[in-house]
């Protein structure tokens, strides 16, 4: 299978709790007023990368230095929106999984999945799609609204809700939050990224 997909970020810990790495889909329905990922929106845009990309680019930089549970602590999806290629992210979630990266043989996670939607736990029921959080550990759900300030926690706006949906997602819930930070990319452009508004 493939995501649509439009760019991803091997480690960054303004986008969940500790070291993550980044996947941000391509196509959002939503269009959120102030969004800061406007160029996500257009389903068109971005590229197709397969599932096998994805996961071996995880786990070049899950490997890369020892203790493995010490560097990289989970993987954090976003967007655009997620949940507009439901299946697909569902899949590649069990795929993490499968793969040997989200658990091993006892159940304990080596890495936690972060999702962001801006749909409501409510809009995620009826549609159908409440199986996405059985291969999830925490999820940050709702619409972004730009005059609600939210100066705590992995979201953009007060309005949002966090829920930790397995005991290794909370205990991450305890680690630092940091709200914005800078990359510069391989072509030299700047990339601000985060939480913060």
């Amino acid at each position: 299978m493939k995501l649509r997909v439009n760019y991803t970020l091997p480690a960054s810990r303004a986008n969940g709790p500790g070291l993550r790495y980044v996947l941000w889909v391509q196509g959002c329905s939503i269009h959120c007023l102030g969004c800061s990922n406007k160029d996500t929106w257009d389903p068109a845009g971005g590229k197709d990368v397969s599932f096998e990309d994805i996961i071996s680019d995880v786990q070049n930089e899950f490997f890369k230095s020892k203790p493995y549970n010490k560097n990289l602590q989970g993987i954090t999806i976003t967007g655009g929106e997620p949940l507009d290629q439901f299946e697909a992210v569902y899949q590649l979630c069990r795929r993490f999984s499968l793969a040997g990266l989200t658990q091993h043989p006892g159940k304990i996670p080596y890495l936690t999945i972060f999702l962001t939607t801006g749909y409501t736990l409510a809009q995620i029921i009826e549609k159908g799609m409440w199986k996405i959080f059985d291969v999830l550990d925490i999820i940050s759900v709702g619409p972004f609204e730009q005059d609600k300030v939210c100066t705590g926690q992995w979201k953009g706006s007060s309005n949002q809700e966090l829920y930790y949906l397995t005991e290794w997602g909370k205990k991450q819930s305890s680690l630092p939050v940091i709200k914005k930070e800078y990359h510069i990319g391989s072509s030299g452009e700047i990339l601000k990224t985060g939480f913060s508004q």
